[in-house]
């Protein structure tokens, strides 16, 4: 079935959902499992995978139209935050085996979160703007491709006339039409 592109309210078309969609949850996963790592855990491929899809959805729910860098941002840091979270879940229990604390974890991802959100601002900006010239071109090309071409051009009708016709222009001829303003004498 082929993957039909979908139009933003703007008219332009919305760059491929799913790399967008795809990127964003990656990030996310890869910080995510990278402080779970960093904090003394263990990252297996099964999980990461998990962790991926469950990024996924929201990621995907959001990449629908051009989003600003907080919403990059909240989805960033709180995906970030559910990944170290199941990661940490699904092994054993690193407290004491960490190298940061939990509550110092938690603003490493916080602000990892804001710097990936500001990258991928940057790179969200310039990817509509260069679909926004794409659209912008081809429009052009398109006027310009279709502006010699003219409608097929019918020869006039020829008026038909009707003994009705004939009959009330007979009856008719002596009646003087008086149009326009009223001359002075």
């Amino acid at each position: 079935m082929p993957v039909r592109a979908q139009v933003s309210p703007t008219g332009v078309r919305v760059p491929s959902r799913a790399l967008r969609s795809g990127v964003a949850a990656g990030t996310a996963t890869a910080f995510g499992a990278a402080g779970h790592v960093l904090a003394g855990g263990t990252a297996t491929v099964p999980v990461l995978l998990l962790a991926f899809a469950a990024a996924m959805l929201p990621a995907w729910v959001l990449s629908a139209r051009e989003r600003s860098w907080t919403g990059i941002a909240a989805l960033q840091v709180g995906t970030q935050q559910v990944v170290h979270t199941a990661l940490a879940a699904a092994g054993p229990a690193v407290a004491e085996a960490g190298l940061l604390p939990h509550d110092v974890m938690f603003h490493v991802h916080v602000v990892a979160g804001l710097v990936a959100a500001a990258v991928m601002r940057v790179g969200e900006r310039r990817l509509w703007a260069a679909a926004r010239r794409l659209a912008a071109r081809a429009a052009r090309w398109w006027r310009r491709l279709t502006a010699g071409r003219r409608p097929v051009h019918h020869p006039p009708r020829v008026p038909t006339v009707t003994p009705a016709a004939v009959a009330c222009a007979r009856r008719l001829r002596h009646v003087r039409v008086l149009r326009g303003p009223p001359a002075t004498v």
